[in-house]
């Protein structure tokens, strides 16, 4: 039997537990595995203007595309993210890997195209030699202030403890693509106006883009990311 195959069948034991979180709140859940195939996703998702949730005895389910909801800036950093959770985790036994739960915040992409800030909660439910089985919870986050980076934390849902996640120094600079696009333009000498035009984008892209790659280096003006830029070796 595949794993997919048996993924599947030991799906069938949380998704009544799924399915009643989703009636019960205003939030959307789904539970999926450690390669990114879901097994259920609620249609609360309907909340979040999304019209192309796949019917969950559908064979389109198991690849539905959720991530691409991500803002893309956002989800190169959850990416990173993802992978430390994965070594912590990893390095705990089976039982007490689902005794944690992760909790991101980032924007995500309604039906117009626009982006707000949701809170994603996922918590393992069963863990094999080669995979696992997660549920996760997506709903709009409280505060949905511009300009704030990915956050996440793990805690431990019987003592509360919470784990702090260290992102490397290297991974905390690490750009987009776009944002190494437009840094790249702008220690050329380009404005923001003349990069939009150069990158068929807005002057307010542009300049969000700009934004977030002064605070990912930490930096007070554009010309000191570029600085540090170039003395770390991105550019």
């Amino acid at each position: 039997m595949s794993t997919s195959a048996s993924m599947k069948i030991l799906a069938q034991k949380y998704i009544p537990y799924a399915e009643m979180l989703a009636k019960i709140g205003n939030n959307a859940v789904f539970i999926v595995d450690k390669n990114g195939h879901f097994y259920f996703i609620s249609d609360k998702f309907k909340l979040f203007g999304y019209d192309d949730i796949p019917q969950n005895d559908s064979s389109e389910i198991q690849d539905y595309p959720l991530k691409r909801r991500i803002h893309p800036d956002d989800l190169a950093m959850k990416e990173l993210i993802d992978e430390k959770i994965c070594e912590f985790l990893s390095s705990l036994p089976i039982e007490e890997q689902v005794q944690y739960k992760y909790i991101y915040n980032y924007r995500g992409m309604a039906s117009d195209g626009t982006y707000g800030r949701v809170t994603n909660e996922v918590q393992r439910l069963e863990v094999t030699d080669d995979n696992y089985l997660a549920l996760g919870i997506i709903e709009i986050a409280p505060d949905q202030s511009e300009n704030l980076p990915v956050r996440v934390q793990i805690k431990h849902c019987i003592t509360g403890e919470i784990i702090p996640i260290k992102i490397e120094e290297e991974d905390a600079f690490a750009l987009t693509p776009r944002e190494k696009e437009i840094l790249t333009l702008a220690s050329q000498g380009f404005s923001s106006k003349e990069i939009a035009e150069k990158l068929f984008i807005s002057t307010y892209t542009v300049n969000r883009h700009r934004q977030n790659i002064r605070e990912k280096f930490n930096a007070e003006s554009l010309i000191e990311a570029i600085d540090i830029a170039r003395r770390k070796g991105v550019l």
